[in-house]
Parts: C-alpha cells; structure tokens; sequence
C-alpha cells in the first residue's frame, strides 16, 4: 500500500479593492484609491486624464500593494 499525500490548496480572497472616480479638484479627470476595510490604504498622488489611464496607474499600484500582503509584509 503506498501513503497519499493529499494537497489541500486555501483560498484567501484580496481584501483590498481599487476604485476609480472623478476628480473632486480638477474636473474631467480621475482619481484612483485602493481600499482595505472600509479604508483608503492608498490613494493616486495626481489625476488621469481618462478613467482608463486611472485605472491602468490604480492596477500597477494594486499589484504592488497585493504583493506586499501576500508576502506577510
């Protein structure tokens, strides 16, 4: 009889969340911020001209930032 290990592989859902919006300082342009709780964890230093371009800028912080969680940091 040969031993099975069996693998069980946890699932632990990204609790933060990016959020594009308008500017609330300079109209026609967007902001980004990254939540965690409820909270800003961090936020766009300046505004996009597209929300697309907001988004693109918010997604590489979100990586970075999702890096530094999954790594116990």
């Amino acid at each position: 009889m040969h031993a099975h290990m069996i693998m069980m592989i946890i699932f632990t859902p990204n609790p933060h969340s990016l959020r594009v919006t308008p500017s609330a300082t300079e109209p026609g342009r967007f902001d980004w911020s990254i939540w965690k709780d409820k909270e800003v964890v961090q936020r766009s230093v300046r505004s996009f001209g597209s929300e697309g371009a907001s988004e693109a800028a918010g997604d590489t912080a979100l990586r970075a930032v999702t890096t530094i969680w999954q790594n116990g940091k």
